[in-house]
């Protein structure tokens, strides 16, 4: 079965910061990236990308509009990547699983993040549409990208 996830860049433009997170557990566990998380049986992916920014950080987004799409074939993930500019509710940590951060705009994390994330995610900030594929080994070792 085909795992589907979605990931959520929410920029908060009138203060120019994107709301990230910092993993406590998991493949990720020590890495920055944005919220998000796997879609559940019978959820849309605008469904799963509203509800999973919220369980991760207590924000809810509105008009949260596709950017990006980026499949891990070895791992059978497959990440439909949004961004919202519209949001409520008050910032909390999910502390079991990760710690909720605003981030300046022109500050991003890079070499806290995965791989990929670096890859694509400075593609998807200067506005281009990104459909990537990245292909791992068993020791989870970026082996190639491509463009699909």
């Amino acid at each position: 079965m085909k795992k589907e996830a979605s990931l959520s860049i929410v920029e908060d433009t009138t203060n120019k910061r994107f709301l990230m997170i910092r993993h406590h557990r998991g493949i990720n566990n020590g890495c920055i990236n944005f919220p998000g998380g796997k879609k559940e049986d019978g959820e849309t992916m605008l469904d799963c990308v509203i509800r999973e920014t919220f369980e991760e950080t207590g924000l809810t987004i509105t008009n949260p509009i596709q950017v990006g799409y980026v499949e891990f074939p070895s791992m059978n993930f497959y990440v439909h990547i949004f961004k919202s500019t519209e949001f409520s509710g008050s910032l909390k940590d999910k502390e079991d699983e990760v710690e909720t951060f605003w981030q300046d705009i022109t500050a991003i994390p890079y070499d806290e993040m995965r791989e990929a994330d670096r890859d694509f995610i400075p593609d998807i900030l200067a506005g281009k549409y990104v459909k990537r594929r990245y292909n791992y080994d068993q020791d989870f070792h970026l082996i190639s990208i491509e463009n699909i």
